[in-house]
């Protein structure tokens, strides 16, 4: 991982008058391949055309399945019961602490609706609504996520929707038991083993099979967040994801062995990972680096992390308190806190998907067991966007409730607002009410 000094004078206006490669760097967002983006379109509207006999012979084409009816396509009861049954006793037992701590935090989410009358005498109402109809996209390829399933269907349980879908790719026309068996102890029913762009379009746009779904959550590779992308509108969505990132900020009292390998866990998701550490003391970055340099080279996806360390870097600067500007330019997916005064660091950096306080909370810790969800906002959407949770499963209603009073006492202000629109149908609907 390259290491950067970085002083006070290339901190002003950050990151412009930064080394060009790591300005670079840093600016560097996520773009989708042309080619992937007409590959998608190619399978919309080879699903659009073909429907179930789509979903069959691309599952077949891409996860190097052996379906031929759709009723291959789907986990079989036999399936969910044999799942439970070779899954080994202790990831049953983490999976099953996991779903409920995920299910604790959420739970504290829940809004509450509100209603009151005001001095006008007009009744205000905003009620909570549960979505009716999921679909979750649960990854698979490279690696298969029981834990995408906990995170990504809890939340949606604990808004009350009824109707829960997964779409998982499968290998040798199998779903891992771990995510099977995650999605029985969420109460899931039907799991579709399609993967890719045709499972979002299936979704999105329903087949004779498939019913339509009202909102698509759930991280995927460029094919499905592209679909998502192209299919928004048809359907909801939770976010357009990008690969993965962590920001690290420490001071050179953490353990350096624990920052590199907090940083590995991240990069070894894709090749396109990043991870970006902050901090005060080129020694102690050195040290992290070595420590990079001797880990990974005993890890399973060692030549992933290679790749993605390409994409990272180690930052030294001259006070701490600079990475605050610089965590709110990056805007990560993951931040962690190594630092004395965390609180004040919270306080000032506003650009987040969700943060990790002290040496004994690395990010990993959230991807499983912590409580809230792990799908959060990549490529710096941070700046804008949140995490997944109970609000992404509700729709919000406004209810409003005038009798002949309380028109007459906003009627006016109205009639006028439509005038100075030139809506005049607007203007009559409100003054035909006064004639």
């Amino acid at each position: 991982m390259q290491i950067y000094n970085i002083n006070q004078h290339q901190l002003k206006d950050f990151p412009f008058n930064l080394n060009s490669s790591l300005s670079d760097l840093l600016k560097k967002n996520f773009s989708y391949n042309q080619n992937i983006i007409n590959s998608v379109n190619e399978i919309i509207n080879i699903v659009k055309a073909n429907g179930d006999q789509a979903l069959i012979d691309l599952s077949c084409k891409f996860d190097q399945a052996n379906f031929t009816t759709f009723e291959d396509l789907i986990v079989s009861q036999q399936e969910f019961d044999q799942a439970e049954k070779s899954l080994d006793l202790q990831v049953k037992q983490a999976i099953n602490f996991a779903f409920q701590r995920i299910k604790d935090y959420h739970l504290k989410q829940l809004p509450k609706d509100f209603s009151y009358c005001d001095q006008l005498g007009v009744d205000l109402k905003n009620s909570w609504l549960p979505i009716n109809r999921i679909g979750v996209y649960v990854p698979g390829g490279i690696a298969s996520y029981p834990s995408s399933v906990l995170m990504s269907v809890v939340p949606a349980l604990v808004a009350g929707v009824k109707e829960i879908v997964i779409t998982a790719p499968s290998s040798n026309s199998q779903i891992n038991p771990a995510v099977i068996y995650a999605s029985k102890i969420c109460g899931i029913k039907k799991i579709y083993k399609i993967g890719g762009a045709q499972a979002i379009t299936a979704l999105a746009l329903g087949t004779k099979s498939i019913k339509q779904v009202d909102k698509i959550v759930g991280p995927g590779n460029a094919y499905v967040a592209i679909a998502k992308k192209i299919l928004f509108g048809e359907v909801g969505i939770d976010m357009i994801a990008g690969p993965t990132d962590v920001m690290i900020i420490s001071n050179d009292q953490s353990n350096p062995n624990w920052i590199a390998i907090d940083a590995l866990s991240q990069l070894e998701h894709g090749e396109d990972s990043k991870a970006f550490i902050v901090v005060d003391n080129l020694e102690f970055a050195n040290k992290i680096n070595d420590a990079i340099n001797s880990q990974k080279t005993n890890l399973s996806r060692k030549n992933i992390i290679e790749k993605s360390l390409k994409n990272s870097a180690i930052m030294v600067i001259e006070n701490l308190v600079n990475a605050i500007e610089i965590a709110n330019f990056i805007a990560p997916e993951h931040l962690q806190l190594m630092v004395d005064n965390a609180d004040f660091y919270v306080d000032n950096i506003t650009n987040a998907g969700a943060i990790f306080i002290g040496e004994y909370t690395p990010e990993a810790i959230g991807d499983y067991v912590a409580g809230p969800s792990h799908t959060l906002p990549t490529s710096a959407t941070a700046r804008f966007a949140s995490g997944l949770s109970v609000y992404d499963f509700l729709k919000r209603r406004s209810i409003i409730n005038c009798n002949q009073k309380a028109f007459n006492n906003i009627a006016k202000s109205a009639s006028i607002i439509a005038k100075c629109e030139g809506l005049t149908a607007h203007q009559l609907s409100i003054d035909i009410r006064n004639l």
